[in-house]
């Protein structure tokens, strides 16, 4: 095990070999220095993990020691000794740049304390720098964070097809980023700068999808009050994404095999045809295969957009890539909410890594979201009872079948809701709800007097 290098000023001679004999009982390489000019001058050699520096001595002082370290080095830890009548010393010296101080004469193993609070907090800003470097320089690869052997493979096919525009399916549980592949693939290849449009082929019931996709003339149906054009047209020279393909019928199936097949569409209540040039990129968290294996889900229909298939791995195929999709959206959700918050601490960051996340990236996001808005430090913990968690987790705001629910009630309702899930804290509640707390007193002194 490496030994922590610091390094110690101090131009009293007892204290310097008390403080060398200490370090060295506790597996710490310290090099003493009764002169400020000489710390500087080994520090610019050689470097060092910590500073401890007295502030009053003959010569330089510590504060101008601090001043000339910090243009070599802007982040090291650097630690200012003072007398108990100079506190005053001690946080001009942090306006300064020092990182912490321990009044003098000191105790070695409070001055330990500090020493291992600092070297820890240093260590998790390197690791947070080194996370945020992997991302700028794997963010760039599709717009997907990730580094992993798993995501190279898929950052590797999505390379060999970005120069062609054939069809392609792309399977993956959900919330594991189907859509962000979907649209590396358009944004890669020939036709990046025709539209790429998305549906949602769950959404919507068999007639509407119809209308949706082929389009619809004037007085086609009950509410057609006008031509639309379909997505499939409006797609043509780009790509049209169906998400969720496994969800429509066989009927809709023939009709969208015929037009991806022809490259012909005809609008609900037409008999004109009109030609498209469409690549189709079908999505599923089903296994389609399966499915036409056991007859759910047309063969034909399969074989003509599974040109390419291309698995998106789930998180538990790649949980090396946690850290750097947590630090991702810290940064994302701190900036968006204008919070300072630097990361999770080392165990939370296991636990985190640890964790099943059925709801893949999808869901870690969310909890990464929740966790910022709720964070009541700069250094956030993650629970270590994980099925506490998830059960906490569970309790939705589900609307009533029997009735319909006045604003009022509806509002009273939710607040409540954020208020569980805030365990009762009306700071925490009023940041999820994006207003002050005087204004949540206001609402809720207003609901108890209603009721």
């Amino acid at each position: 095990m490496n030994k922590t290098k610091i390094l110690f000023v101090d131009d009293d001679p007892v204290t310097c070999s008390v403080m060398e004999r200490n370090c060295n009982n506790h597996n710490i390489e310290c090099s003493v220095f009764q002169s400020p000019e000489e710390c500087l001058r080994e520090f610019e050699l050689h470097n060092a993990q910590l500073i401890v520096s007295d502030l009053r001595m003959p010569g330089m002082t510590g504060f101008e020691l601090l001043k000339a370290v910090r243009l070599i080095d802007p982040t090291v830890p650097f630690l200012v000794m003072t007398g108990y009548s100079s506190v005053e010393n001690a946080v001009e010296a942090m306006k300064l740049g020092a990182t912490d101080f321990i009044k003098k004469p000191f105790d070695f193993e409070e001055l330990k304390i500090i020493i291992d609070r600092n070297l820890e907090s240093a260590r998790l800003r390197d690791e947070n720098s080194l996370l945020k470097q992997q991302i700028h320089e794997h963010r760039d690869q599709f717009g997907m964070i990730g580094h992993s052997a798993a995501m190279e493979s898929l950052f590797n096919k999505i390379e060999k097809i970005s120069n062609v525009s054939c069809h392609v399916i792309i399977n993956g549980e959900s919330g594991t980023g189907k859509e962000l592949v979907a649209r590396a693939l358009h944004e890669y290849s020939p036709c990046k700068n025709k539209p790429f449009i998305v549906i949602d082929c769950g959404a919507l019931t068999e007639s509407l999808l119809e209308s949706e996709l082929f389009g619809h003339e004037k007085g086609a149906f009950t509410g057609a009050i006008q031509r639309k054009k379909g997505l499939m047209e409006q797609a043509s020279g780009g790509t049209l994404f169906l998400d969720e393909i496994s969800n429509i019928s066989d009927v809709m199936q023939m009709k969208l095999m015929r037009a991806t097949e022809s490259q012909v569409v005809t609008r609900v209540g037409s008999t004109d045809p009109i030609e498209i040039d469409l690549r189709v990129i079908a999505a599923s968290n089903r296994d389609l295969e399966k499915m036409v294996e056991e007859g759910t889900f047309r063969h034909d229909f399969y074989h003509r957009l599974n040109v390419v298939n291309i698995h998106v791995p789930a998180l538990s195929e790649r949980r090396e890539d946690i850290p750097a999709l947590i630090d991702a959206f810290v940064i994302e959700f701190s900036n968006h909410y204008k919070r300072k918050i630097s990361g999770f601490d080392s165990a939370s960051m296991r636990r985190l890594m640890d964790a099943e996340w059925p709801g893949n990236v999808r869901e870690l996001r969310n909890a990464i979201e929740r966790s910022v808005i709720l964070a009541d430090d700069e250094m956030m913990q993650w629970p270590e009872n994980i099925t506490d968690l998830n059960k906490n987790n569970d309790k939705q705001f589900v609307f009533p079948n029997d009735h319909f629910l006045s604003l009022q009630e509806l509002e009273r309702r939710y607040i409540d809701h954020v208020l569980l899930h805030s365990d009762g804290n009306r700071s925490k509640a009023a940041r999820v709800l994006q207003i002050d707390k005087t204004t949540l007193w206001r609402k809720l002194k207003r609901q108890d007097e209603v009721s």
